[in-house]
C-alpha cells in the first residue's frame, strides 16, 4: 500500500494546533452544584432543563472523534494498492495491399526460387503471406481488384486472419480487366473510415489500368494530398504483347513517385522476395508499447468500518440516555 499525497497527513496535528491556539470560547456563569440532584428533582417534582446538568464526553467519545479525524485525514492521502503492470500494444501504422486478380494473373510463367515455373498468382500470394508475419506492428487490409475493387479485409492487427482471407482468393472472381484507380480510390475510402493517421499502400499488378473511373495517376494525386504512401510492385513483363497483358511501369512509377513511395519490377520469385525485403526496411512495421499499472483505491474499507463504529456509538450512548431519562422519571 502507498499514498497517492503523504504530505496531506500533516493534517493530523491540526487538532493540536487549534487547541493550543484557538481554544473554545470559555464564559462564567452563576450556578449552584448539589450532590443529590436527583433527589432534588424528584422531590419538587419538576423535570431538569438542559442547563440543569453538566455534560462530560465519555472516554470512549473521545477515542472515536480522534479515530474519525485519523481515518478522514489518512482517506484524503489517497492509500492506494498497485497492481501488476499492464502493457498494451498500441499499432502505429494502417498497411493495405491491393493485389491485382485479373486473368492475367494465372499466367504461369513465374520462375521460383528453384527455376520451376509457377503462376504469378501463386508466387505472390506465397511471398504476401511471409510478409503479413513480419508486420506485427501494423494493422492490415485487403483489396482485390479487377474490373472493379472490392475490400476483402478491414484493418485488422491480426495476420493469421488476414492471411487465411488473403489464401481463399482466386484469379477472375473480380473480372478481367484492371482498375487501379479505383483500388487506390478504395483504399484511401478505407483509410478514412478507419481514421488512420500513418497510411501505407501496397499496389500489385501485372497490366495496366483500363477499367478504372479515375485514371489511376489522378488517383494517386489524390493520395498524395491525403498522405498515403503508395508502393507499386509490377510483376507482369513490361515487354507483353498486347496493351492488356503489358504492365504499365511508368504509370506505376509515376504513381509511387506522386506519393513519396518507390516502385518495384519484380520478374521472378526471388526480385520479389527482395522488393518484399525492401519494403520492409524502408517501412519497419511500427508500434507503440503503452504501459499502465492498475490501482485499486483503499480509502473505503478505511472509512466504513468508522462509520459502522461511529453509528454503534450514538446507538449505544442514545440508548442509555433514553434508559438514564426514564429512571429519572419513575424515581
Amino acid at each position: 500500500m502507498s499514498l497517492e499525497y503523504p504530505w496531506i497527513l500533516l493534517l493530523l496535528v491540526a487538532p493540536w494546533f487549534v487547541y493550543r491556539f484557538a481554544p473554545a470560547r470559555r464564559e462564567s456563569e452563576q450556578s449552584l452544584r448539589v450532590p443529590f440532584f436527583d433527589r432534588l428533582v424528584a422531590a419538587t417534582g419538576t423535570q431538569p432543563g438542559q442547563v440543569s446538568v453538566v455534560r462530560r464526553r465519555r472516554r470512549a467519545q473521545q477515542v472515536m472523534l480522534g479515530l474519525t479525524w485519523v481515518a478522514v485525514v489518512v482517506a484524503l492521502a489517497e492509500p492506494v494498492r498497485y497492481g501488476a503492470v499492464v502493457e498494451k500494444r498500441q499499432f502505429g501504422r494502417d498497411l493495405m495491399v491491393a493485389v491485382d486478380l485479373s486473368q492475367s494473373m494465372e499466367k504461369v510463367d513465374f520462375p521460383d526460387l528453384q527455376g520451376q515455373k509457377i503462376s504469378r498468382w501463386d508466387a505472390l500470394q506465397n511471398l504476401m503471406q511471409q510478409f503479413a508475419d513480419g508486420r506485427a506492428g501494423d494493422r492490415l487490409g485487403l483489396i482485390a481488384f479487377g474490373s472493379g475493387a472490392y475490400l476483402q479485409v478491414p484493418f485488422t492487427p491480426d495476420p493469421a486472419m488476414w492471411s487465411d482471407l488473403l489464401d481463399q482468393l482466386q484469379t477472375g472472381m473480380a473480372g478481367p480487366a484492371t482498375a487501379i484507380g479505383d483500388a487506390i480510390g478504395l483504399a484511401m475510402r478505407t483509410f478514412d473510415k478507419a481514421g488512420s493517421t500513418r497510411k501505407m499502400l501496397i499496389l500489385v499488378t501485372d497490366g495496366s489500368d483500363n477499367a478504372s473511373r479515375l485514371p489511376a495517376v489522378e488517383a494517386a494525386k489524390v493520395a498524395a494530398s491525403q498522405d498515403v504512401a503508395i508502393y507499386t510492385i509490377a510483376i507482369g513483363d513490361p515487354k507483353g504483347e498486347g496493351s492488356e497483358e503489358k504492365v504499365d511501369v511508368e504509370s506505376l512509377q509515376r504513381i509511387a513517385q506522386l506519393t513519396g513511395g518507390k516502385s518495384y519490377l519484380a520478374l521472378d520469385t526471388e526480385s520479389l522476395q527482395r522488393v518484399l525485403t525492401d519494403i520492409n526496411a524502408i517501412q519497419p512495421s511500427a508500434f507503440d508499447t503503452l504501459r499502465h499499472q492498475p490501482k485499486t483505491l483503499l480509502y473505503p474499507w478505511l472509512l466504513a468500518p468508522v462509520v459502522v463504529l461511529y453509528l454503534l456509538l450514538w446507538l449505544t450512548l442514545s440508548v442509555q440516555e433514553l434508559w438514564r431519562g426514564r429512571g429519572v422519571r419513575h424515581g
